[in-house]
């Protein structure tokens, strides 16, 4: 074989390789995926301190037992589960619930408020429970800042930088493609743990009835795009219609305790 020729077939065997590496890795690895559960928890970590120093957590006995009770009602049915998860009630008004890292679950006092069961409150950890295990959160974080640029923040841990981060992550919304796929998932949780899905849209219904125009402080939904279109994609996919079982649980005692 004349030598050019051979070269010139190691160099067009060497690019193939190349192409097909590049390509099999980004068609079989999702971004969010090439950030591990190891490095998740240090962010957590980070995280963790800069919400606890922004607001006061309760974390008193009754709290933590009936957030586990409505929580476990949703996770018990599920064969496995991403983390161990952590809820946290934060005293404010705010009406909104966030999914941060590491299955930590945020819920702020002034969306309790608003539910009027328990099984309310278990429609919406039920879409924060999807989108923790689906790791939209980290998701959307490559997304919005880069692979690169996150795993810096992992290994430095800037304090001004992680700020910014928890904005992001408290105040803003997902993409419409995972706010659907956290609905989808939510509806087979709850039927799943006997609860009717339909829990999410009355939620939702109840709050712009009591709110015409939606103010600020309704973060939950005001973050969230195309209300309209989710209650009518939640009432569409429900399928048939499920026994709830209630949740035992004093809600307005409950409720009342958080005063």
């Amino acid at each position: 074989m004349n030598k050019n020729i051979r070269d010139l077939t190691v160099i067009v065997i060497i690019a193939f390789a190349i192409w097909a590496g590049f390509t099999y890795i980004s068609t079989t690895t999702e971004k969010q995926d090439l950030v591990s559960l190891e490095q998740e928890e240090d962010i957590a970590d980070f995280f963790n301190r800069q919400i606890f120093r922004e607001y006061d957590s309760l974390d008193v006995g009754l709290t933590d037992s009936v957030m586990n009770i409505v929580f476990s009602r949703l996770t018990d049915p599920m064969d496995s589960l991403r983390y161990d998860y952590n809820i946290y009630v934060l005293k404010s008004d705010q009406v909104n619930a966030f999914t941060a890292f590491n299955g930590q679950l945020f819920v702020f006092t002034g969306l309790i408020d608003q539910t009027e069961t328990p099984e309310e409150l278990a429609a919406v950890l039920a879409h924060e429970l999807a989108h923790a295990e689906k790791r939209h959160v980290i998701k959307n974080l490559v997304k919005e800042i880069g692979l690169n640029s996150l795993i810096l923040i992992i290994s430095g841990g800037d304090p001004v930088i992680m700020q910014e981060i928890t904005k992001l992550v408290v105040s803003s919304g997902f993409s419409r493609s995972m706010e659907k796929e956290a609905d989808e998932y939510a509806i087979q949780y709850l039927k799943d743990a006997k609860i009717n899905p339909n829990r999410l849209t009355q939620f939702f219904l109840k709050l712009k009835q009591k709110n015409r125009e939606i103010p600020e402080s309704l973060e939950w939904i005001s973050s969230h795009p195309a209300l309209k279109e989710r209650i009518e994609f939640v009432s569409e996919n429900v399928g048939d219609s499920i026994e709830e079982i209630p949740i035992a649980v004093d809600w307005e005692a409950f409720k009342g305790s958080l005063k």
